[in-house]
């Protein structure tokens, strides 16, 4: 199985082309909820996170001076519940993704079905919610032909492009295995390709978007550090995005590591765990596209708690390939 799936993950590595549709994060082994329903459930606790992405910061602003780089916000929580019988996992994820004008709020709700099998713990989940894309045309500006260039600030305000926003029924899939040694996660977001309703002009539609995820954990012999490659494919079968990772953890507390995406950034990443169970995750992108001139690097902060719902009075300890 292992062999096959890197044959496969390097077939598409051959015809790789960079594209973002689906918001963009650094830290995804951290943020695996958002991407993949089958993930709810895994920690066997109560686990959230909280992340925030400023990308590009300070390149790409509009005639006004304002940054039209992409700013994304994703909260989620999940626990492993017993619905019916069934060894379940239950979550909630919102994002708000911005880039200029343009916004996108995804909400959704998460149910995953576990099994215990003989390669460790399996997730078969779903997403069901609403993304809501708007769009502040009023902001927007156009430049009459003939009449200056944007560095001379020849660009003004067009009252055709009207404020409008538009909302859509969205639905995901997902499968996530898990043992002491090694996760792997298949997930398909924007199931339906949901195209949200506007009341005017405008017209959009979301690709639905693969994404496959695989880690390893090495622990080093004689020293309290492991070691965790993994590797992160996004596609929306149109275009490719792949990160090869690789991570360090010393003493289950510190972790830093690498990351290079490919024709896109090199990344580097670093976090903690505190005494109280808070974990703090932050990365920083070192673009090297063809576009790192007119770019500056990307920030990315997580914040994440694992605790046990219970009244009963005894300490529940998990260990993960993932860690945050």
């Amino acid at each position: 199985m292992a062999r096959r799936i890197v044959f496969f993950l390097l077939f598409c590595v051959a015809s790789i082309a960079w594209g973002q549709q689906y918001p963009q994060f650094s830290q995804n082994m951290f943020n695996q909820l958002t991407v993949n329903p089958g993930y709810a459930g895994t920690s066997e606790m109560v686990n959230v996170t909280l992340g925030n992405r400023q990308q590009w910061m300070g390149g790409f602003k509009n005639n006004a001076g304002v940054s039209m780089a992409p700013s994304t916000t994703v909260f989620g929580v999940d626990t492993e519940i017993n619905l019916l019988g069934w060894n379940s996992g239950i979550g909630l994820s919102i994002m708000n993704d911005e880039i200029g004008e343009w916004s996108s709020l995804y909400l959704s709700a998460i149910y995953s079905k576990r099994w215990e099998t003989d390669y460790g713990k399996l997730g078969v989940g779903l997403s069901l919610g609403l993304v809501n894309q708007g769009i502040k045309g009023s902001n927007l500006s156009t430049m009459p032909e003939g009449e200056g260039d944007f560095q001379d600030g020849g660009y003004h305000s067009d009252e055709s492009f009207p404020d409008d926003e538009g909302m859509a029924f969205d639905a995901g899939f997902g499968a996530y295995l898990e043992n002491n040694q090694y996760y792997i996660g298949i997930s398909v977001a924007h199931l339906n390709q949901p195209k949200p309703k506007f009341k005017d002009t405008y017209t959009s539609y979301l690709d639905r978007t693969v994404f496959i995820t695989g880690g390893y954990r090495i622990q080093m012999k004689k020293r309290p550090i492991v070691l965790i490659p993994s590797i992160f494919l996004k596609s929306n079968m149109s275009s490719y995005q792949i990160d090869w990772n690789i991570n360090g953890i010393l003493k289950d507390k510190y972790w830093g590591g690498l990351t290079y995406r490919m024709q896109d950034a090199i990344v580097l990443l670093g976090g903690v765990e505190l005494n109280n169970g808070l974990r703090i995750g932050y990365s920083y992108d070192v673009s090297i596209s063809k576009l790192s001139g007119a770019r500056n690097g990307s920030h990315e902060i997580m914040l994440g708690y694992r605790f046990e719902l219970s009244l009963e009075k005894r300490k529940k300890q998990y260990k993960s390939v993932r860690y945050l």
